[in-house]
């Protein structure tokens, strides 16, 4: 079997790596059923994505050193492995015994794309003034995108995408949101100018961090550019009340529980939209009971990721029951960071009948996991669920 361990790390060393597959378990009741390997923008890392059977996938950014040292064991539990690159296909067959045949192909060589490429259109250019991301040190003075920014570039037009989906149809005059856990707020400082500077309304918005010097430091920017009615508050979420009506909630890679937290606010001032990148789920993962029987749970970061997917499943659906449509879809792509499911959420009505089916799917849910989470308890005590 060396043989096909040397084939694939060969394909995975290549400068032109694409995608390597394992798949036809060898055990077909097993939870595992294939492993895909995507190439990313780093040359020394690999998007890892584990399908599983009767669970939501895992999906990863680990290492190809940390990869090959497994190789021999993805080999054990499948039968067939296919190598690509942009040169080559490689399908690897191993037999009963450990033994692989494998079989190359040489790829037709691609024609270059850049005649078909277009300039992607952004809602805030490249080359457009935007005094924001200047103050911010995205772009120079003379509206160019500093080389080294460009990743926090498109991280802030992605954003933006996504929030003008939910707007760009809608008539308003006013608009008020809350960013809790809003950082050094480059996406606070975006959806202002969203709003102010694109949909031409009279926006307000708060955001809340735990830093005081990050909170004095927004609160100095949006001075300088006259954004009037963004306002950066020293605080925690729980503790941060309005009387204003608020139209929108963001929390991105707000920690743990905080995350519920801010949707326990959205559903007292009956948000309309929310907009959620949930982080560091270790609430779950101390109530998962310990199991060497599922392999799941045996390895810390398979453990993590499972727990995140359980956690944010669980949040999903009781938003459901609590009567938003929810959305969930990628954010940052995992070359940034492996915490890149962002839930999307939009208040709708439902009948009783909807609602009740959709508890008791989440009832039946939770009781495969024997969990019992944070925001259930917190919705149940203000009677949001019954």
């Amino acid at each position: 079997m060396q043989n096909a361990i040397d084939a694939i790390s060969s394909g995975l060393g290549e400068e032109n790596f694409e995608k390597c597959t394992f798949s036809s378990p060898v055990n077909k009741s097993q939870e595992l059923k294939s492993i895909v390997l995507n190439a990313v923008n780093n040359p020394r890392e690999v998007k890892v994505e584990f399908r599983l059977q009767k669970h939501s996938d895992i999906t990863t950014v680990l290492k190809k050193d940390f990869i090959e040292k497994d190789l021999s064991k993805f080999l054990e539990q499948f039968k067939q492995c296919l190598v690509k690159t942009q040169l080559a296909e490689t399908q690897i067959l191993i037999n009963k015994k450990l033994n692989a045949k494998i079989i190359t192909n040489t790829a037709q060589k691609p024609e270059s794309t850049k005649k078909h490429n277009r300039e992607k259109q952004y809602l805030i250019p490249d080359g457009e003034i935007c005094p924001f991301l200047i103050e911010i040190g995205v772009m120079d003075k003379n509206a160019n995108v500093k080389p080294t920014q460009y990743k926090k570039f498109r991280q802030i037009n992605r954003f933006l995408e996504l929030v003008d989906d939910i707007y760009k149809n809608q008539e308003m005059k006013e608009f008020h949101a809350v960013d809790f856990g809003c950082g050094k707020s480059y996406l606070t400082f975006a959806l202002y100018h969203y709003f102010k500077n694109i949909k031409k309304v009279n926006v307000k918005i708060t955001g809340i961090d735990l830093k005081q010097e990050v909170i004095n430091h927004c609160n100095e920017i949006a001075k300088n550019i006259s954004f009037d009615q963004l306002h950066f508050a020293h605080g925690f979420i729980h503790d941060f009340k309005t009387d204003d009506p608020v139209d929108f909630v963001v929390t991105l890679h707000a920690c743990d529980t905080a995350t519920d937290d801010a949707i326990l606010f959205s559903l007292r001032n009956h948000a309309k939209q929310m907009m959620f990148v949930p982080c560091c789920q270790h609430e779950l993962n101390k109530q998962l009971q310990n199991d060497d029987s599922n392999i799941l749970l045996k390895h810390g970061i398979f453990r993590d990721r499972m727990t995140a997917l359980v956690t944010d499943t669980m949040r999903a659906q009781l938003l459901e029951v609590c009567g938003y449509k929810v959305q969930s879809m990628e954010f940052i792509s995992l070359e940034h960071t492996a915490k890149n499911i962002l839930l999307r959420c939009s208040k709708v009505s439902r009948d009783a009948k909807q609602t009740h089916l959709l508890l008791k799917n989440y009832q039946d849910f939770k009781k495969q996991w024997s969990i019992n989470p944070y925001l259930e308890k917190q919705l149940l005590l203000e009677h949001f669920i019954n």
